[in-house]
């Protein structure tokens, strides 16, 4: 059995290098205005922890566009708004100014590096709702600006247990080797 808790550790640290390096080149890639290839390398991220059944950390993977796996970055690559309320000006009783059905409007190239009107700080407080938009896909993140509100993947009552792998490795190699027996007099 010790045999196979081994190979289950090697091929887990494998896979974490792997992830770890994947990701590491996407965000490198999205830095250099290389957002296809940053995306791609995302997916590929993505991909290898979904096939090794292993889960990536939940601030990495906020950090990634839920469509195409692109590395957001604010300031680099993508720009952090605040959502503009739309007035609604149209009578409730008309059933069709309620139906209206909206589309993704597709921007210019020209448009992706540009910045949107930004509001002002007084107006920014702890309810207030940010917005990152994927340069490749148009796809949006939203979520507000809480500071008491937290993951339950980042609570400590969700912590069950935390596995160093080099020190299992360490532990098992003392035991595998022989102690030196003293002699008693």
């Amino acid at each position: 059995m010790a045999k196979n808790n081994k190979k289950k550790v090697f091929a887990l640290r494998l896979v974490c290098s792997r992830m770890n390096f994947l990701y590491q080149a996407a965000h490198l890639m999205a830095e250099g205005s290389h957002n296809t290839l940053g995306a791609y390398y995302g997916k590929l991220c993505r991909n290898v922890g979904t096939k090794a059944i292993m889960h990536m950390a939940p601030a990495l993977k906020r950090t990634l566009c839920k469509r195409c796996s692109l590395p957001l970055i604010p300031g680099v690559n993508t720009s952090l708004t605040v959502p503009q309320k739309k007035d609604q000006t149209a009578p409730a009783t008309d059933p069709k100014a309620c139906k209206k059905r909206h589309r993704r409007q597709r921007r210019k190239k020209g448009e992706v590096g540009k910045a949107k009107v930004q509001p002002k700080a007084s107006t920014v407080d702890e309810h207030t709702p940010l917005q990152l938009e994927c340069p490749l896909c148009q796809g949006r993140r939203r979520f507000v600006v809480d500071s008491q509100r937290e993951c339950w993947i980042e609570q400590p009552q969700a912590l069950v247990e935390v596995l160093d792998i080099e020190a299992d490795e360490e532990r098992q190699q003392t035991q595998a080797q022989p102690q030196p027996q003293s002699q008693a007099q």
